[in-house]
């Protein structure tokens, strides 16, 4: 470096220091001035637009609410119930729509407006049962979607096929009636053992069967001469 620069880079550091020195005074001086600053840099560093701020249907997903019943409860096997659902939230769009999920409803194809609704189910499973309401904001750019209620209830009157081993097949017919069932087709089989009576029966004995279903038999008989039964 030139002995004759030095000078000018003095005194270029000593304009830069007097500067801020000066903004350091009046900073000072003026209190309602740091607050302001610092007020503006936290909200530029924290000032976070609301989710639904652009998305109106986002808003809805986020703060609704519902409720979902069975009726009756406990509900019976073979027979129809009533499932029974509310939902509310706040600026309902059409983007928004409630997921009813359990027997009866197919949420992968079928969706609800978000408000009111009601189907009728045929309960054909066993034990307990359940249902359940989400709302799904179907916007593109969000997806969100969130569980708000659900129900359960207990099956009652499971029905089982009745054993008709060896029985003919009048009698079949009738203890298959008494179970709810009805005779189906009626074949024949060699069967030594159980001539004119049933041999086999399909379902089989102690299957869980919808009440109104068919179930077949088979009839014993004797082989075809030359052969016999010994």
């Amino acid at each position: 470096m030139s002995e004759a620069s030095k000078p000018v880079r003095r005194h270029l550091r000593a304009g830069v220091t007097a500067g801020l020195r000066r903004w350091a005074v009046g900073v000072a001086r003026s209190p309602k001035a740091v607050v302001l600053v610092v007020a503006a840099l936290v909200a530029t560093a924290f000032a976070v637009t609301p989710a639904y701020a652009d998305d109106p249907g986002l808003n809805c997903a986020a703060t609704a609410t519902a409720t979902i019943s069975v009726t009756p409860n406990p509900v019976t096997f073979g027979r129809t119930a009533l499932v029974q659902w509310s939902a509310d939230c706040v600026a309902n769009t059409p983007e928004d729509v409630l997921q009813i999920t359990g027997p009866g409803f197919n949420p992968t194809t079928t969706v609800f407006p978000v408000g009111g609704g009601s189907q009728s189910v045929l309960i054909t499973q066993t034990g307990t049962v359940s249902w359940g309401v989400t709302v799904i904001d179907t916007s593109s750019d969000t997806g969100f979607s969130r569980g708000l209620a659900s129900v359960s209830a207990s099956v009652t009157g499971v029905t089982t096929v009745p054993n008709l081993s060896g029985d003919t097949q009048v009698e079949a017919g009738q203890a298959l009636s008494a179970a709810g069932y009805v005779l189906g087709t009626v074949g024949s089989v060699v069967d030594c053992d159980n001539v004119n009576r049933v041999s086999s029966q399909s379902p089989h004995a102690g299957t869980v069967l919808l009440p109104g279903s068919s179930v077949s038999i088979k009839i014993g008989k004797k082989p075809a001469p030359p052969a016999q039964c010994e």
